[in-house]
């Protein structure tokens, strides 16, 4: 009942930008509990943890707001979580050039946590936009256009993942980045309807035992399943989501030499694209 941001409608509107309220979403808990909105299996052994019930509602509330595009006449669309911040003005030149086109593209304006990784293992600073070699998280404003749109929408009925980003969306649709973020966000839990997330991290050898164990014990279980049929998700979608993306995240945050409080699009390393390459998650 309330829009947390201090600037998000005035600025849209210095902009010039047309928009409207997508609603939030709270999940009814019976519905949850009963894994009528989501599959409790699937999503723990993606996640690698149980989703709250925010963690739905947020998903929901995403594909809601993708409703709205695609039901609308626009080609593509923004769109923000309301505790979203605009730090920077728009390039929208830019924007229109990557997202009038038939490939399912999305653009990040704002993320969290760590750094977007480029495809390239050069970047110039005077890009406005990066090609990324897998989505970043927390992914509070972004554009899309409608084939990305589609691709989110139609393909899992019950939600199997986090919202940003799905791991059927993985190499099927071309995340880009700003060079670093135009919006940032009040990540006040307060006014969080996610909520503490139930991640543990290990504190002793046995926990990040036990940890590898369960990762590799879910690798199996996902990718014995899309084999047979019972997961429309590919063993390369598998392996980026489990393995690579996490890989990519804790690498672009200790890349950079000093500790750093803005995030940035930062080159792939060699040694990562040539892993890639190797699992044919690169081009």
């Amino acid at each position: 009942d309330i829009i947390r941001s201090k600037n998000l409608k005035s600025k849209l509107v210095d902009f010039g930008l047309k928009f409207q309220i997508s609603p939030g979403l709270v999940p009814d808990e019976a519905d949850f509990h009963a894994g009528l909105l989501h599959s409790t299996f699937l999503s723990s052994l993606i996640c690698q943890r149980s989703l709250s019930v925010g963690e739905i509602g947020c998903a929901l509330a995403h594909k809601n707001a993708l409703n709205d595009l695609l039901i609308s006449d626009y080609k593509f669309g923004f769109i923000f979580e309301d505790d979203a911040e605009i730090i920077s003005e728009f390039k929208l030149e830019e924007i229109v050039k990557l997202l009038n086109s038939n490939l399912p593209t999305i653009i990040m304006l704002g993320w969290i946590p760590g750094h977007a990784i480029a495809k390239s293992i050069h970047v110039s600073f005077n890009e406005e936009m990066i090609e990324l070699v897998t989505s970043p998280t927390c992914g509070f404003a972004y554009a899309i256009n409608r084939p990305a749109a589609k691709l989110i929408i139609g393909t899992n009925k019950k939600i199997i993942d986090l919202a940003d980003w799905p791991i059927y969306t993985l190499n099927k649709i071309h995340y880009f980045a700003t060079q670093s973020p135009w919006v940032t966000a009040n990540q006040d839990p307060k006014f969080s309807i996610i909520g503490e997330r139930s991640t543990s991290f290990p504190k002793s050898r046995i926990t990040v035992f036990l940890s590898r164990m369960r990762l590799i014990g879910s690798l199996v279980t996902l990718i014995l399943l899309s084999k047979t049929k019972k997961l429309n998700v590919s063993p390369r979608q598998i392996v980026h989501r489990l393995l690579i993306r996490d890989m990519l995240y804790k690498y672009g945050k200790s890349q950079l030499k000093i500790e750093v409080k803005d995030n940035r699009a930062v080159p792939l390393s060699l040694k990562f694209q040539k892993l890639l390459k190797l699992i044919n998650l690169y081009e």
